[in-house]
């Protein structure tokens, strides 16, 4: 695939390695690190810990079973919630309505059942908190030089659009590196310490919940892009960031109580569809992540325009 028209590959490149460097470096960079790894860990700990203690104590009155028994009871009871979470809209025609509860008991049989369910909680969790938290690590892509303006000396060398597309790679290389380290802290912890599932179940359900992760993420780093490209301040930046991206989904969650096509609201950004990047059937799956890679194209392309035109 060739590059767009005025990008040059190798200048791209150069300003996604300084930029990678430079936000290990800053303390935004730090922060979203700590943050992601403070939120995947406390995720984790919430979903393990109640099997873990409730396991010790049936041990300490002679019940035998263990961590895999506590944990199918647990399924057990998480069962109608999970069912409630994954269910869509009710319908008026019954046809439909049967055929979404159908899709929806598969979905829960497949994320419970089939693969394993501590697992499946933690990344849920992660898939709806996860959005949330991107914002400390992508809203100061451009802003803070154009504050400054820095960018004035880049432009001698480089275009708008490779300063632009270099830093947006460069914070999508962050942000799923991050997550590849939660994920894989995760993953160990159950395979070494709770040890229910089986290593290669543990292994492919983590690698899926990555590339969900991965798919997710970006969509989120263009809109913070989109949002720094048209800020010269890094503050401001990051609480429209934060407004936006909550603001969506806290709006379709209340509004629908008063008006009931508010929730669409919801698919403004990729929270509608977020969720089936874990679903059962790979057409799914592909169709969720092609929609997500459309969101991306579409926020990079409104940021690029806006730091096409703006002073520097």
């Amino acid at each position: 695939m060739s590059a767009p028209a005025g990008i040059d590959p190798r200048q791209v490149s150069l300003i996604t390695a300084h930029s990678l460097r430079h936000s290990m470096r800053s303390g935004s960079g730090l922060v979203f690190v700590l943050l992601a790894l403070f939120f995947g860990l406390i995720a984790a700990q919430a979903v393990i810990s109640p099997v873990e203690a409730l396991a010790t104590q049936g041990a300490n009155f002679g019940i035998t079973g263990g961590n895999a028994e506590v944990e199918k009871q647990i399924v057990a009871l998480a069962r109608p919630v999970v069912t409630w979470a994954l269910s869509p809209p009710e319908s008026d025609d019954p046809d439909a309505q049967r055929r979404a509860d159908v899709r929806t008991e598969r979905w829960v049989n497949f994320v419970l059942d089939d693969r394993p369910a501590l697992l499946s909680a933690i990344l849920f969790i992660m898939v709806f908190g996860m959005p949330l938290l991107l914002g400390f690590g992508a809203f100061n892509q451009t802003a803070g030089d154009i504050g400054s303006k820095g960018l004035r000396y880049h432009l001698l060398r480089a275009d708008r659009s490779t300063i632009f597309y270099g830093r947006l790679i460069a914070t999508t290389i962050l942000t799923v590196a991050v997550q590849a380290l939660v994920i894989l802290t995760i993953a160990l912890y159950l395979g070494l310490k709770v040890q229910i599932y089986d290593g290669m179940a543990i292994a492919t359900w983590s690698l899926q919940g990555l590339v969900a992760l991965c798919f997710l993420s970006v969509p989120y780093v263009a809109v913070c892009a989109w949002i720094s490209a048209g800020n010269d301040s890094p503050m401001v930046s990051l609480v429209l960031c934060k407004l936006i991206i909550g603001g969506v989904v806290l709006l379709a969650m209340i509004g629908q109580f008063f008006w009931e096509p508010l929730r669409y609201v919801n698919y403004l950004l990729p929270w509608g569809v977020q969720n089936y990047l874990l679903a059962p059937g790979f057409t799914t799956v592909a169709l969720t992540a092609a929609a997500c890679v459309g969101y991306t194209a579409v926020f990079a392309w409104l940021g690029a325009r806006k730091f096409q035109t703006r002073d520097l």
